[in-house]
């Protein structure tokens, strides 16, 4: 009996040599051009523990940040994926 394990994508760099995951909104943003098919080369984002303001090249695979450049990864995980923020109900 083979059951289909339930996994989903998740973007971030290579820091120090461990995974460190964007903010989900960025994570969204670049799964859903990677889906289209249509990499982003020059996709602006802030990121606070990557120093700030940051750029990444989905075509060469980096994300450059005013600390450094980091490898841009793409990996699949266990587990459903972050449901992401709950849309507050109007009054």
């Amino acid at each position: 009996m083979s059951e289909s394990k339930i996994t989903h994508p998740e973007w971030g760099v290579m820091k120090e040599q461990e995974f460190h995951p964007l903010t989900l909104k960025h994570q969204k943003d670049l799964e859903n051009s990677y889906q289209a098919g249509d990499l982003f080369t020059d996709f602006y984002f802030w990121q606070a523990n990557l120093g700030g303001y940051c750029m990444a090249d989905m075509k060469q695979k980096v994300v450059v940040s005013p600390e450094h450049a980091f490898p841009l990864v793409r990996r699949i995980v266990d587990g459903a994926p972050h449901p992401g923020r709950r849309k507050k109900k109007k009054a």
